[in-house]
């Protein structure tokens, strides 16, 4: 019995094993890749309708990140990231929500497209 087992999972390592080394290869590239960047946790919805931000806003901007309104991070420079949840765990931007029109530190893995900035919320804390 013991030698009808060996050839199976010696089989089973060989096809299993690779793939999951290259997973968590590409994991561990996609993580170096991140930045980290501070700046304001923006309700997009009313910042580009209404410029609202800042302390004062902040009831609203929770209440409409927690409704589905996307965020943006709003530099110090005056640059705007889109957030957005990665596909893996989308656990840091839910609580990205918490933090809409307060100070925030984002780690995530940035991209461009078009003219737009995006950030893939990895980890955030507020500051």
């Amino acid at each position: 019995m013991t030698r009808r087992l060996l050839p199976i999972t010696l089989t089973l390592i060989f096809l299993v094993l690779p793939p999951a080394l290259a997973a968590a290869h590409e994991q561990g590239s996609a993580a170096s890749s991140d930045i980290t960047v501070s700046g304001e946790v923006l309700d997009l919805a009313c910042y580009v309708s209404d410029g609202a931000k800042g302390p004062q806003h902040q009831a609203c901007a929770v209440s409409c990140a927690q409704a589905g309104q996307p965020m943006g991070l709003l530099t110090a420079e005056g640059k705007i990231y889109i957030l957005f949840a990665d596909h893996a765990d989308g656990s840091p931007y839910d609580k990205t929500k918490a933090l809409a029109g307060a100070k925030a530190e984002i780690k995530g893995e940035p991209a461009e497209k078009g003219g737009l900035s995006g950030l893939t919320v990895h980890a955030v804390k507020k500051i």
